[in-house]
């Protein structure tokens, strides 16, 4: 008999993760900040894939003004403030206002406001000028965007990157919106870009790259 439930229990989570995985394919939009405070701040999560796997690829930071789109509850821009150092700036934007405030109280608490500045915006019209950034994190959020516009979300991380900038995507499986690197490589390359390096472990990737020159 309890096996039967075991059994039953299993089968509705897996039927529970197949529709949330549709669901992100069929209708991409943010997490909402709830859910993502759980996922991100859970300590087996954090303790399998945490800010050091998706900042494997950024490179030293130290001075360097660097941006996050997709901030989220500021889990990873909390460390990229840390790596920026005092004579650096960290930037996050989200189109969530309220997961900019959780943001917000996040870095607050760890004294690092000075060094930061957030914008609530749409990640294909960001308020920030042409090739004022050195590096450009993205985890897991671009296939929060619609399909469609996917290429668009890139070229305007491009547009905020200086010549020599950096853009880093890591993904993260099986969060619902995940793009498998395969994929991901395409969309790069529609938008501009050229791959420089790619870090795997199972169930995440990390792939950095340039923009053509």
């Amino acid at each position: 008999m309890k096996r039967q439930w075991g059994l039953g229990l299993l089968g509705a989570l897996g039927l529970g993760f197949i529709a949330v995985r549709v669901n992100g394919k069929l209708r991409p939009k943010p997490m909402p900040v709830q859910i993502e405070q759980f996922f991100l701040t859970n300590p087996l999560r954090v303790s399998y894939f945490g800010p050091r796997d998706a900042l494997r690829l950024a490179g030293n930071l130290e001075g360097l003004r660097v941006l996050e789109i997709g901030t989220g509850v500021g889990v990873i821009l909390e460390e990229i403030a840390k790596r920026v150092g005092e004579g650096g700036q960290a930037f996050g934007v989200d189109i969530q206002s309220d997961a900019i405030a959780k943001t917000e109280q996040r870095l607050s608490q760890h004294g690092l406001m000075s060094r930061t500045g957030l914008a609530t915006a749409n990640a294909l019209e960001m308020p920030w000028t042409d090739g004022s950034m050195d590096r450009v994190i993205m985890v897991a959020m671009l296939g929060e965007i619609p399909s469609s516009h996917r290429v668009e979300a890139l070229k305007e991380a491009g547009r905020v990157l200086n010549r020599d900038g950096k853009l880093v995507i890591t993904e993260f499986w099986p969060d619902p919106h995940f793009i498998p690197l395969p994929k991901m490589v395409r969309l790069l390359r529609q938008a501009g870009f050229n791959i420089v390096d790619v870090y795997q472990k199972p169930l995440l990737y990390s792939i950095s790259a340039k923009k053509e020159v």
